[in-house]
């Protein structure tokens, strides 16, 4: 090759290496990835009401101070609780401290101080208590205490309502003071409302008087004023007040 061509040829290579280093100099840094944005699932409100309907009423209504939404599930968390529930001839009202609303299975769950009152008079006191709306049940647990407008009280560590069956479970540590003053001790008790009949199970005890009576199940359908007796039952007369052993 000619003393020109070498010339010419270093020219080029120069040329080319030049060439590589302004682009690789020019070309502009990537721009970092952007963080992807997360809406928030959960949103807060002040106040709130919240009603469900059947056959075009209202059965029952919900408000409250503060309200958290999850807008994925819409399920809702409540503070400070107060509520209606509607039925043909009673009105319930609710308060509670917390409560949460599951829209997918149409629950609604209460906890703290929760207290029912209806417009008659009676009161239902618990911890916690649950009402599903699809099923018509409601159940309170947690030292559930009722309070009925003419004096009678039932206490127990359970009770549920079976509204369309009309029928009320109380079970755990059972005790009633009926109307009359006559009280009952059992593990268990079913009150099966529109037939006003009662069946206690599980060590069974009631007082009346100067009456005590033992047994594994007693029934009645007048609010034991007149019950019967069943399994290892026993019936004791003339019991004394001051008796230790006999009272409840």
């Amino acid at each position: 090759m000619s003393t020109r061509g070498k010339i010419l040829a270093g020219v080029a290579v120069i040329f080319f290496v030049c060439l590589i280093v302004w682009v690789v100099r020019t070309t502009p840094t990537e721009p970092p990835p952007m963080e992807k944005f997360e809406p928030p699932t959960v949103m807060e409100y002040e106040g709130n009401t919240l009603t469900e309907e059947k056959d075009g009423k209202i059965i029952w209504e919900l408000t409250c101070d503060k309200m958290r939404v999850d807008s994925i599930t819409q399920d809702m968390e409540l503070t400070n609780v107060q509520g209606k529930f509607y039925d043909e001839e009673t009105t319930w009202e609710l308060t509670a401290q917390r409560g949460i609303y599951d829209r997918t299975d149409k629950v609604i769950y209460v906890e703290g101080d929760v207290f029912i009152r209806d417009n008659e008079g009676s009161e239902l006191r618990s911890e916690e208590l649950s009402w599903l709306t699809e099923k018509e049940t409601l159940t309170a647990t947690g030292e559930v205490r009722i309070t009925k407008d003419d004096g009678a009280k039932l206490n127990s560590d359970e009770l549920i309502w079976f509204s369309k069956e009309e029928r009320i479970t109380a079970t755990g540590n059972v005790y009633v003071i009926n109307d009359d003053g006559a009280k009952l001790l059992s593990d268990k008790l079913e009150w099966f409302i529109s037939e006003e009949k009662v069946i206690a199970t599980g060590n069974v005890k009631i007082a009346k008087e100067d009456m005590r009576a033992f047994g594994d199940l007693a029934y009645s359908d007048n609010g034991f004023k007149h019950f019967g007796l069943m399994g290892h039952a026993r019936i004791l007369k003339g019991v004394k007040e001051d008796d230790e052993s006999m009272k409840f």
